[in-house]
């Protein structure tokens, strides 16, 4: 029992301390739709980025290193909980800087467990209008554009299909996805489930620099239940502070709710 706990215990870190890496970056999202590939932001003259996260209460909950190729891109994020290595994630990218290849290796009860995924694209312009992630040998998600007005309402449908070996036939589950952008930055995006109806709408606020400000989700039908947020603090209204360092990096991050300020994690950058 103590070993099966502490086997989740672990992995909800690591789930958390990927999580935190987008907030290293502004939350527009620029590649790889919907997936939450900030990697592709370019990190000029930095070998690696030492990333240490917070529970919220002041406790440490790991830490990441981040190794950066002679472009600035991310090409692997090692996962780290008292120095003992929970996993790693290795990245190759296209012309555009979105993922066609990433791996990741877990390290949980000293066995070696493998994930790879691969993507394909088809691009207008700089701008994804096709996507396929591919997961496994029978598992896949494709997204596709179905609708650019002026660049500032893009709306997008998306199928997940997945083998049942079971039943040797495949699910097939399909999204909606509406992205609202203004000057550039994403200010909603609703994500609808055909199957029920129902809608997931997130709305974002920035400061003058880009960054996030605000995130609020509003869940129609109204759930039941409160949604549960695990690793830290969290809740569907968020306000967001940092500290920049003298080239506008984040340096140290915060998560504001009901107007209690949490800290969340720190970043440290590595130069040529």
């Amino acid at each position: 029992m103590i070993q099966k706990s502490n086997d989740t215990m672990k992995k909800a870190i690591l789930i958390t301390i990927i999580g935190f890496f987008i907030t290293l970056f502004p939350t527009t999202i620029k590649a790889q739709l919907f997936n939450g590939n900030y990697y592709n932001e370019l990190y000029q003259n930095v070998i690696s980025i030492k990333g240490k996260y917070y529970n919220g209460t002041g406790g440490s909950g790991g830490y990441s290193l981040l190794h950066i190729d002679s472009l600035g891109r991310v090409i692997e994020n090692e996962s780290y909980r008292k120095k003992h290595l929970l996993g790693r994630q290795k990245f190759v990218y296209d012309n555009y800087n979105n993922w066609i290849f990433d791996t990741h290796t877990s390290y949980l009860n000293n066995q070696d467990q493998i994930t790879t995924s691969k993507y394909k694209y088809i691009y207008a312009g700089n701008q994804i209008i096709y996507q396929c992630h591919f997961l496994g040998n029978n598992d896949s998600i494709v997204t596709r554009l179905t609708k650019n007005e002026g660049d500032t309402i893009l709306k997008y449908q998306e199928k997940e299909y997945f083998f049942r070996p079971t039943t040797e036939k495949t699910a097939i589950y399909e999204n909606e996805y509406i992205l609202r952008y203004k000057d550039g930055l994403l200010i909603s995006n609703c994500i609808i489930n055909k199957e029920d109806n129902s809608k997931e709408i997130k709305t974002f606020e920035y400061y003058d620099n880009g960054r996030l400000k605000r995130r609020i989700i509003k869940r129609i039908p109204k759930p039941k239940q409160e949604s549960f947020y695990s690793g830290g603090p969290g809740s569907d209204d968020e306000y967001y502070k940092y500290k920049l360092d003298a080239k506008g990096r984040v340096r140290k991050f915060y998560r504001i709710i009901n107007d209690k300020r949490y800290k969340i994690a720190t970043y440290r950058y590595n130069e040529k």
